[in-house]
């Protein structure tokens, strides 16, 4: 069975979905706290990666990381009312987030160069540190450009 809308019923239903769109960015503002932690996270992990730690260390870290990882996620979902992955952006979105990957990738292989080649051992925690501060400034310019692009028409 096929419908047939009227233009003026086209109209309104697109009007319907932009609305829904904006209503949608304007939940998805992200509490001060939930960066700086998601940085933490994401920075000890990389810290405990960088040193070079023994295998059942290292998935004991890992373990308490996708713990924090959960929760992090639980709460931002309890406090805003929905959850969306970093993937689910449009196309400036997902640009940014792949550049954030970047330049932690970047970060990450000169701190393991630096701590497990050259034997700098503070260097690994330089690392995490940076990647940390990288999460937390990143992700608030991230929640920008992703408000941004769900407010834009279609």
């Amino acid at each position: 069975m096929e419908s047939q809308l009227s233009p003026q019923e086209a109209q309104a239903a697109l009007a319907a979905v932009d609305e829904s769109r904006s209503d949608i960015a304007d939940r998805l503002v992200t509490p001060w706290w939930y960066h700086p932690i998601l940085g933490v996270l994401v920075g000890g992990l990389i810290t405990v990666a960088t040193i070079g730690v023994a295998f059942p260390t290292l998935i004991g870290v890992l373990a308490v990381y996708a713990v924090g990882i959960y929760l992090l996620m639980s709460a931002y979902r309890r406090k805003t009312g929905v959850w969306m992955n970093g993937f689910g952006g449009g196309p400036r979105a997902r640009r940014s987030l792949a550049l954030l990957f970047a330049v932690t990738l970047a970060i990450t292989i000169a701190g393991s160069v630096l701590s497990m080649g050259l034997e700098i051992r503070w260097a690994a925690l330089l690392t995490g540190l940076a990647v940390a501060l990288t999460m937390t400034l990143w992700g608030r310019h991230y929640d920008n450009v992703l408000r941004a692009e769900l407010r834009e028409t279609s």
